[in-house]
């Protein structure tokens, strides 16, 4: 497959020349181009039915910038096999109109992936409030796909919308023309559109929005059968944009509505088949007839599934929180329907003239129906549901956390710090188990093809960030799941004969590299959440901390034990408790003895423990794992005694350390804390395709600023440091400043609870450096 980086080719990555001759030249089957960072103008790609596998990629993200502007224009308009547009920040923030993205009825297999838009996307149309025709509705992406093929849209925001809440708009932002082939929305971000947002009632073949969040837009998701909604979440809790055309009237929260007459020849079928909306929640509280119902059937389709869904509703607008009407006509036929469910269906209604649940076309079939309704207003007007549903009950109230990751900020694309890993079990005849813990979450992806699983949490269900920092299942014979990983892969686990890649290389599951470092900006003295997850029962090491305030100050840890775990500043009993903002360092561990593969070849060696530590000093046995003198990385893990400690090391040695827990020197004893511990071997070089190095200093810090000339050079430095020795026995810790690529400068600070000096004698420092996350 040809592979050309576009900028070499001689394209502007500037944005004041189109690249259109250069990309042109290039276009081909079988034919990657890769964009650098920069900005692109580009007034027109058209890829011809024939151009089939054509993909253009921005690994660590790009700008693409309209040429043109006006609504009849077409940006990217493709025909072929196998297009993927990957990685791109479309900009319209100087575009008057800008122009559509299509991928035509001919196209298939094509992905449009970690696409973010900039600027809100208005069209010509937009000042005709009122105008009474829906003609005037237009479209920024026109989505179809080939009978027998898929079509992906991944990780795209359009949370700029298209135009001020106080205005209206005539422009949408997916309308799903027709099709046949198998459409998939996964991890999509809409926000104050105008139009139906989301306009896909017709396709024929089958449609899955999965993970995605609309909110305060127009008519979020308007759908017909065949379609799957899983773990999605719509909110309407503030003025939004209102439809030109209609100055407004269509307000829902996924809208099932049958009414295109069938032609199977172009890939349109509005009414055949079911319309699940699972595992979902409704937030539509705006007293304001903006704010309709949030699941309604004005002319459903032939079957409607509602399973494990949370509602709450108040508005003004004449609307049931869910309802069914009499179908309209279709080609001179009823649109009967013929089975509804509605199972676990929770449902707070506080409208005052509008039920909770009203169903006017009875369905010929019930599913199950169960679930809870409460709130002030009316409950239901069918005795059916009334009969099998709580009433007046304490409904669970509606979980609005985003499914995705909130949108980058200007400069970045979605994704852009993640790695992929695919587990491939095509051709096998035996399924493969799967865990992988992330450092902050885990997704699934279906790229290239891949399929996607909504039953990736722990328990066999989707979750949310940041809830979803592991991923476990089983991928069937046959088959390959995908996940996006940020924060580093902490560990995986793995039983079956898949194939794992990462970020394309071959990766033996479980062989992962056992840190995982990281950087935490802006600690303070209240306790917060961590954003990175470690293993339960890991070890994490958070030292030393930043200079930034000159009160004496450590980390202190809890909750490590669980995973999710909690840190704040911690300053001495005798001081004040609040101080100013500061930076540190963490380095996480599973525990265990683990040889690690070096980027030359080598192994390198890293143990990790929990010990059982009081103010009294106990000796841990390092079991001649390690054949030189390591470097010890000590913290406690637990907040059992509220007085403030550190740990102190002392005796670190080929088979052993001492470890104690030093509270103020006016305090005594302090009771057991799980203190954790992470040893390193000395060495420097790459682990993870990452630099590091780890090295311990002579017995030479004291409390004086001493300046740390590092022996490799990094762009993002990660470090911790651990004082190796007991000389002095004041209660002291390590502060750091001037953090570089090349050096740090590092100092022993003590408390002066006792007395005022704060002058130390020598100890000697072991200090890892990481590049980035390992």
């Amino acid at each position: 497959m040809p592979t050309y980086n576009i900028v070499e080719q001689g394209a502007d990555d500037t944005g004041d020349t189109a690249i259109d001759p250069v990309l042109s030249d290039l276009a081909g089957d079988d034919t990657t181009i890769i964009f650098e960072p920069g900005t692109y103008r580009l007034n027109e790609l058209v890829v011809p039915d024939g151009t089939d596998d054509f993909e253009l990629i921005a690994p660590d993200g790009a700008r693409l910038v309209p040429g043109r502007s006006g609504d009849s224009i077409r940006w990217i308009d493709v025909y072929s096999n196998g297009f993927v547009l990957d990685g791109f920040e479309l900009d319209m923030r100087d575009v008057e109109v800008p122009p559509f993205v299509r991928m035509n009825p001919e196209a298939g297999n094509w992905e449009l992936r970690r696409l973010i838009t900039r600027g809100e996307v208005r069209a010509a149309t937009d000042t005709n409030v009122g105008s009474g025709t829906s003609g005037d509705a237009r479209t920024y992406f026109r989505l179809s796909v080939s009978e027998g093929t898929r079509g992906l849209l991944q990780d795209c925001y359009f949370h700029e919308g298209s135009c001020e809440p106080t205005e209206a708009s005539n422009r949408r932002a997916v309308l799903v023309e027709s099709g046949s082939g198998a459409l998939t929305f996964n991890r999509c971000w809409f926000e104050s559109w105008g139009e139906n947002t989301v306009y896909a009632k017709k396709p024929e073949g089958k449609l899955k929005i999965l993970n995605c969040f609309v909110r305060n837009s127009q008519n979020g998701l308007r759908l017909g059968g065949n379609t799957e909604v899983r773990n999605c979440v719509s909110i309407k809790n503030a003025e939004h944009p209102r439809q030109a055309w209609s100055n407004g009237s269509l307000q829902r929260g996924v809208n099932a509505e049958a009414t295109t007459l069938t032609a199977s020849e172009r890939g349109i079928n509005s009414y055949d088949g079911t319309l699940t909306v699972a595992d979902s929640d409704f937030y539509h509280r705006y007293v304001d007839s903006s704010c309709g119902g949030a699941i309604t059937a004005p002319a459903p389709c032939q079957r409607l599934d509602i399973q494990n869904v949370r509602i709450s509703y108040i508005s003004t607008k004449q609307h049931d929180a869910i309802y069914t009407l009499n179908g309209r006509m279709n080609n001179g036929t009823p649109l009967n329907l013929e089975y509804l469910q509605l199972e676990n269906v929770h449902v707070r209604n506080d409208h005052g003239s509008q039920y909770g649940i009203s169903i006017e076309q009875v369905p010929d079939t019930w599913g199950t129906v169960s679930g809870v309704l409460g709130g002030t207003g009316a409950q239901t007007d069918s005795e059916y549901v009334r009969e099998r549903m709580t009433v007046n009950g304490n409904p669970t109230a509606p979980d609005t956390t985003p499914p995705l990751p909130t949108p980058s900020p200007l400069g970045e694309i979605p994704m852009q710090d993640a790695q992929l890993i695919r587990i491939d079990n095509d051709g096998n005849s035996a399924p493969t188990t799967y865990q992988i813990t992330a450092g902050e979450y885990v997704l699934p992806a279906a790229n290239d093809g891949a399929t996607m699983t909504m039953s990736w949490g722990p328990n066999g269900e989707p979750r949310r960030p940041p809830n979803s920092a592991v991923a476990t299942g089983t991928v069937p014979a046959g088959k390959s799941y995908a996940f996006y990983v940020t924060g580093g892969i902490v560990s995986t686990e793995a039983d079956g004969p898949a194939t794992w890649t990462v970020d394309g290389d071959v990766y033996e599951p479980g062989s992962e590299e056992a840190l995982l470092a990281n950087t935490i900006v802006n600690g303070t003295w209240q306790w917060k959440q961590a954003e990175s997850v470690v293993q339960p029962n890991g070890v994490v090491i958070a030292k030393p901390v930043s200079f930034n305030g000159g009160e004496p100050v450590h980390v202190r840890l809890r909750n490590v034990a669980d995973g999710n775990y909690e840190y704040r500043l911690e300053e001495w009993e005798y001081q004040d408790s609040g101080h100013v903002s500061e930076t540190f360092h963490t380095l996480a561990a599973e525990q265990g003895e683990r040889e690690l593969p070096l980027g030359d070849g080598s192994v390198y060696r890293v143990k990790s423990g929990r010990e059982t530590v009081s103010s009294e000093e106990t000796t841990v046995s390092l079991n001649s794992f390690f054949d030189q003198l390591p470097v010890v990385l000590a913290q406690s893990q637990t907040f059992n005694g509220s007085d403030p400690i550190v740990t102190r090391l002392s005796n670190v040695s080929t088979q052993s350390f001492g470890v104690v827990c030093q509270e103020e020197e006016e305090n005594g004893a302090h009771t057991n804390e799980t203190v954790g511990y992470i040893a390193l071997q000395q060495a420097a070089g790459e682990l993870n395709e990452q630099s590091f190095e780890v090295q311990r200093t002579g017995d030479s810090i004291t409390d004086e600023w001493t300046r740390l000339s590092f022996e490799q050079q990094y762009d993002d430095p990660k470090f911790v440091a651990d004082m190796q020795t007991f000389d002095g026995q004041d209660t002291a810790n390590l502060r750091y400043r001037n953090l570089t690529g090349t050096g740090v400068d590092i100092r022993v600070q003590e408390e002066q609870s006792a007395d005022t000096e704060t002058a130390h004698t020598t100890e000697a420092i072991g200090y890892a450096v990481f590049e980035g996350s390992i």
